[in-house]
């Protein structure tokens, strides 16, 4: 039984200069200027309690869970005139998430002889979360969104070893992914003069129904054969201003269903006896599918591959060596953004002293800085393509010390927080190319390049601010 609490507060304060260039880019047409102030404030709680116990030669668990999720975001948008902020009260408000989860689950597994073994569960979750926009201006004031819902999410596996060092196994499931908060929040946000960022208060969680079919070969080497089925894919989209018809904007919304078909390996090889080495491969088909109304359809099929590998050399005078490395090939992040492959290299030298007590590693990551993304966005009307880099490519000595008596083990709790913590966000741009091969690299997208160009039959200009879209639409930019 655990009862936790976890509190989770941001402070963002930006400055946001928009300056407008003529085509020379020497002579400054005008300047606009923002300023934010966004607050984020984030309470959870959470109850669980799990039972466990022997039956009928197997292994009966159950057990409920309960939390509490209140999210308080403040947006706060500042006009700078005459060298002093002025509070827009038009583009200001405060935005609060409260949602509560009613969880149960039982499930049951055991063996059925010396080569089968089975497993079968069910979860039940009921939903009740309400967001509250409060505008600064009564006109501009809209009634909460309550989302209620009940979900069932069954799961079964079966495991067969017909011979010594060869097991096969079935296993098929449902589960939630619930948005993460940040993405919920409605405000308006302000990127640059002609691109906006907001969130989605009407976001449905996905439900992802899932198979695979897995073999393992000597206990080491694994190979999967899986598909699923996304209903309701919480997705990002980069779609046209109803305003403005020469901006964009960014943002959260559940596409009707997504399909994966993957396939991945991994195994561990000795190729010398001082040379060992760890392979993952794999390869997928995306299908994304949605229909917005008014010509807002998305139909977008993508095949992709992935490989991670790394190599382990053990070395004279007790050095140890490493060399990894990915390269992931083109795909689909989101719903239509279709980025282009990547790759990074990295180095690693460690040793140990002390009786092994201390550990001093060296590392040098991406060393020919290729982990950056580019790619590009056709939806509605509007093409847009971006680009981002970030100081990927490092080099880092860490030092380690293991204090204490080694064979004292201390307990590893999980507490009840975790699911809910992992939705806290911290950065809206967190970009996964999820293969759904088992290997899924993680990237931080910073939109930070310099520049944003406009350019019509009369004159070119550039905007400067340190957030970078780039739509080439000539109906929407012109």
């Amino acid at each position: 039984m655990d009862l936790d609490y976890g509190s989770y507060k941001n402070r963002s304060v930006r400055y946001q200069p928009n300056r407008y260039y003529d085509a020379s880019e020497e002579v400054l047409l005008t300047e606009i200027i923002n300023r934010f102030d966004t607050p984020t404030d984030i309470d959870i709680y959470t109850f669980t309690v799990d039972y466990e116990d022997e039956l009928w030669k197997g292994k009966l668990g159950a057990g409920a869970k309960l939390s509490q999720v209140v999210s308080d975001n403040t947006f706060l948008f500042y006009d700078e005139i005459n060298g002093l902020p002025v509070q827009n009260n038009r583009s200001s408000n405060e935005f609060t998430y409260d949602e509560k989860v009613y969880a149960g689950y039982i499930n049951y597994a055991r063996g059925l002889g010396e080569k089968w073994n089975f497993s079968v569960g069910l979860r039940a979750e009921q939903t009740d979360a309400t967001g509250d926009l409060r505008a600064f201006l009564p006109e501009l004031q809209e009634p909460p969104v309550e989302l209620n819902y009940l979900s069932w999410f069954p799961n079964a596996g079966l495991t067969w070893q017909p011979a010594p060092k060869h097991t096969l196994s079935l296993n098929g499931g449902r589960r939630i992914n619930r948005p993460d908060y940040n993405v919920l929040n409605p405000f308006n946000n302000q990127i640059s003069q002609l691109s906006y960022e907001k969130g989605n208060p009407f976001l449905r969680p996905e439900i992802v129904n899932n198979l695979e079919l897995g073999y393992t070969l000597s206990y080491r080497y694994n190979f999967k054969l899986a598909y699923s089925r996304t209903t309701d894919q919480i997705t990002r989209l980069i779609a046209p201003d109803d305003v403005d018809p020469r901006a964009g904007f960014i943002t959260w919304a559940n596409l009707a269903q997504q399909t994966i078909y993957s396939f991945n390996v991994s195994a561990p090889v000795q190729i010398l006896k001082n040379w060992s080495a760890y392979f993952n491969a794999g390869i997928s088909h995306l299908d994304n599918q949605a229909n917005y109304g008014e010509g807002a359809v998305v139909d977008v099929q993508a095949f992709t591959y992935s490989i991670y590998q790394q190599h382990t050399f053990t070395l004279p005078a007790g050095f140890t060596g490493e060399i990894s490395g990915y390269y992931s090939g083109p795909g689909v992040w989101g719903g239509v953004f279709e980025y282009e492959s990547s790759w990074s290299l990295d180095l690693g030298l460690q040793r140990k002293f002390l009786k092994d007590r201390l550990n001093v590693r060296v590392n040098v990551s991406d060393i020919f800085y290729e982990t950056g993304w580019d790619g590009f966005s056709n939806f509605n009307g509007l093409y847009a393509k971006g680009g981002g880099r970030w100081d990927s490519r490092r080099a880092s000595l860490s030092l380690g010390y293991r204090f204490g008596n080694e064979n004292v083990k201390s307990r590893k709790r999980t507490t009840g927080i975790e699911s809910e913590a992992g939705r806290v966000g911290g950065n809206s741009n967190s970009f996964y190319k999820n293969c759904s091969s088992g290997l899924v690299l993680l990237k931080t997208l910073p939109l930070y390049l310099s520049q944003f160009k406009i350019s019509n039959t009369t004159m070119s200009v550039r905007i400067q601010n340190n957030w970078w879209w780039h739509n080439l639409s000539d109906s929407r930019v012109n």
